[in-house]
Order: structure tokens, then sequence, then C-alpha cells
């Protein structure tokens, strides 16, 4: 079973492909699966971020060429003492002062694949003020960090989805547009991070001419 192009008609009446699977029959049909011919990528790394203050702490930049579409987010971490916090995904339209930025090296799903083209940064040792919003949050989540010093209390410890929500209908990608269209995770926790806190995650998404 393997991907094929259908050929279809716009309404300009232009020829456009459009993917489709293909049975042993050589019938087209469309189908849901993790396979796919759109460029897809990753960011995935582990950091200790400031630990004072609301924060950003992850900021994910558009693209000037290309439509960003962000597929899915996953967000975990450890630190010395059982820990939550509550962070939110929101929209700005440029990035807040201060920082100490890292980039981590992007993963192509296909190494076909053109370079990616969105920015991913986390920032750590200094302060990095919240942006410029651009709309409200487009998600709130309560992340929980377990302690690797006592397991027998220590909670799983495995990455939560923070978008889309677990249980949630699958729906639309968040969309990046242009440079300034920028997303940010943030921690918006009326206090400081659990001691200690070294957070992981991985942003997956795809890029397109749309």
């Amino acid at each position: 079973m393997a991907f094929t192009p259908v050929v279809a008609r716009d309404g300009n009446n232009a020829a456009q492909s459009m993917a489709a699977f293909q049975d042993l029959s050589s019938v087209n049909y469309a189908g849901v699966s993790l396979d796919s011919t759109q460029q897809t990528y990753r960011a995935s790394a582990n950091f200790t971020p400031t630990a004072t203050g609301a924060v950003t702490m992850i900021t994910v930049t558009g693209s000037a060429t290309k439509t960003v579409r962000i597929k899915r987010i996953m967000i975990g971490g450890v630190s010395t003492a059982l820990s939550a916090s509550v962070f939110q995904l929101l929209r700005v339209t440029a990035l807040g002062a201060g920082g100490t930025l890292v980039a981590p090296t992007v993963a192509k799903m296909d190494t076909g694949s053109a370079a990616a083209t969105a920015v991913v940064n986390h920032w750590t040792s200094t302060l990095k003020a919240t942006g410029t919003g651009g709309g409200g949050p487009l998600a709130t989540a309560l992340i929980t960090t377990s302690t690797v010093t006592t397991p027998t209390v220590a909670l799983a410890g495995v990455p939560q989805m923070m978008f889309p929500e677990v249980g949630a209908p699958i729906g639309q990608s968040i969309v990046l547009r242009g440079v300034a269209d920028i997303l940010e995770i943030q921690n918006v926790t009326p206090a400081n991070l659990g001691a200690g806190t070294v957070l992981t995650y991985m942003i997956e998404w795809i890029e397109d001419a749309s």
C-alpha cells in the first residue's frame, strides 16, 4: 500500500494533485495514517529553565517562506521535589526582552524533506520576558514534575500532551504565518518553578506553501 497522486480539478479547472492510498487492486482511497508526504519536523530537548517568575520557556517562530502548522506539543520534567505549575500556549507578535537562547537541532521525520524554516528555541539561565500578546491563550495546562530522588512517591514522569489536549477530538493545527507569528510556552504559575526543575519537550509541525 503506497501513496499515489490523484489528479483533481480546482475551481479554476486547473489540475491539482491530491494524495491518496492505493490498495492491491489499484483503487485509490482516502485514509488516516501515521504516514504522510507532508514535510514534518520535530524539535525535542531537555533543559533547565529560569526558575523565577512568570517566564517564557519555549518559543516557535513562524517562517518567512512557509506556513507552519503545529501538530503536537508534549512537555514534562523532573525536579528535586514534587511540583505542579500552570503553563499556557500564547500567540505573540514579538518576543520579550532578555533570556539565554538555545536552539535545539530540528529532526526531519523524512530525511528527504527540505530543511525546516520555522525556528524553535528554549530559554535558560536568565529571565525571558513574555512577548507581545496576539490574542488569548490557546491552551492552559497543569504540568507536574516528579522527583528523581524518592521514586516511591514520585509521579509517573511521563511527558504530558499539552496540544492537542488528551481526549480532545482532532481539530485544527496551531497555524503560524510569518516571522511575526510566534507561539510561546509560558510559565504563568503565581510562584516560581519547583526547585531543580529540568523540563523536557517535543514539538511536531508541518510546513507547506499554502
